[in-house]
């Protein structure tokens, strides 16, 4: 007989044999020929036999797995961890993502229904903010945008303890508050996200996470940003689009868009060292 259906193999009738038996062809060949049954309804080692149904594993791993290839391997969970896939995938149900998710090619959205963006109050804004991130800020009920913008060039980075002075060649034109993001300098401390505080048009001060070795003999460079609100027009409570609402503070240099004008309500203040460029036949109107 073969496999009894949970596993076991068991000799056919007339063995297990005893001493003094006659080993007659008929045993032989019902003996053998019933173990080879047995051995073909077996998985060979070397991959020559297909399954014929499905593997129970009972609660056990199958271990010592190659990553899959074709579209009918199995995968491991190496690749479930870290999948690379070239093909087309179909999610009937909700796709949850809990870490931070790449795409290396455009999303295109094929629904009527609503694309849902990070919206998070003004302090919740991400610590370390990148060029083309977009949020809806709940503190100021609007949908907001972060640019980053190349700073001035660095003369000098000096230091007293942890508190590092930066110098520019230009006018840097930020304000206390703003956060700045330094790189490529030697010593290491002096490179870092940190929050300003201006003490002069080409100076401003920072606090290092601990003490450089002496001044910067590489200065680096530095990037800062800001968030700005996306779209604007008019505003109002319960749908109401009366009120156009404009910054007081020009921070940053800016030149008016080409055969543009340009108006705000005022009073505006623009930041010391700071410019806004009008063009040739341009207007912009403080109201």
């Amino acid at each position: 007989m073969s496999r009894n259906g949970s596993g076991t193999y068991t000799l056919p009738a007339g063995n297990p044999v005893v001493t003094g038996t006659t080993i007659s062809s008929t045993w032989a060949n019902n003996t053998l020929t019933d173990i080879a049954t047995a051995l073909t309804g077996s998985l060979a080692a070397d991959g020559q036999t297909t399954a014929t149904g499905a593997l129970k594993m009972g609660a056990n791993r199958i271990t010592g797995l190659a990553n899959g290839l074709a579209s009918t391997d199995a995968v491991t969970l190496a690749q479930l961890n870290d999948p690379s896939i070239t093909g087309n995938v179909d999610i009937a149900g909700t796709l949850h993502v809990a870490g931070a998710t790449t795409l290396d090619s455009s999303l295109t959205m094929n629904s009527t229904d609503n694309l849902k963006l990070p919206n998070g109050t003004t302090a919740q804004r991400p610590a370390t903010p990148a060029s083309g991130m977009i949020r809806f800020n709940t503190t100021l009920k609007q949908y907001e945008g972060y640019t980053s913008y190349a700073g001035a060039t660095i003369s000098t980075i000096t230091y007293v303890t942890t508190t590092a002075t930066l110098t520019t060649a230009t006018a840097h034109g930020l304000s206390t508050g703003n956060t700045v993001y330094i790189t490529g300098t030697t010593p290491a401390a002096y490179s870092g996200t940190f929050v300003i505080t201006v003490t002069g048009t080409t100076t401003f001060t920072y606090t290092m996470l601990s003490t450089p070795s002496g001044n910067a003999s590489v200065v680096g460079s530095y990037t800062y940003g800001n968030w700005a609100q996306i779209g604007g027009g008019a505003t109002g409570a319960g749908g109401d689009q009366v009120f156009v609402e404009n910054g007081v503070t020009v921070t940053a240099n800016y030149t008016l868009s080409t055969n543009k004008n340009a108006m705000s309500v005022g009073p505006i203040t623009i930041n010391s060292g700071i410019s806004v460029t009008v063009p040739t036949g341009r207007r912009w109107v403080i109201l």
